[in-house]
């Protein structure tokens, strides 16, 4: 990455990289990932980012060096800090699944511990879960039905 900055006349701030990192990293969960497309992929964003960031501010504001900010990379990088709360909003209208509830936030704060020393968390978490209930149970327009778990 910063190569590629420094070849395109960029920069970041160290907390930009931290997040573009972060980025990368969730990508490579997809197939058909590929280190320097991605990349390039997500150079393109920041670049759209941050130009649409430096349209908001008066011209008097703006600076003429084009540097990263975390937002570039990702408009939801701070996502982790409300990440308890997205929780128990996704599980609110579901009845009975406190015990999952209660679980997954525990693997929210092994997930949380693991990255503040550096460690993958997916090596000490499961990331997939299969959640199972009636076909179509969400189709109905209007609010969604009370479920259970």
């Amino acid at each position: 990455m910063d190569y590629k900055l420094k070849i395109q006349d960029l920069s970041a701030t160290d907390a930009a990289k931290d997040v573009a990192i972060e980025v990368l990293s969730r990508s490579r969960n997809r197939p058909n990932f590929g280190n320097a497309g991605e990349l390039e992929n997500l150079l393109s964003i920041a670049k759209n980012n941050y130009q649409k960031r430096m349209s908001h501010l008066p011209h008097s504001a703006r600076s003429p060096e084009m540097s990263f900010e975390p937002q570039d990379f990702d408009p939801n990088y701070k996502r982790s800090a409300n990440a308890t709360s997205n929780l128990k909003e996704l599980f609110k209208d579901v009845v009975g699944c406190e015990k999952i509830v209660n679980k997954l936030e525990g693997y929210q704060r092994i997930a949380h511990a693991s990255k503040q020393q550096g460690r993958d968390p997916r090596d000490l978490i499961p990331t997939n879960f299969v959640f199972k209930g009636p076909p179509g149970a969400f189709s109905n327009p209007g609010p969604p039905p009370r479920m259970e778990c």
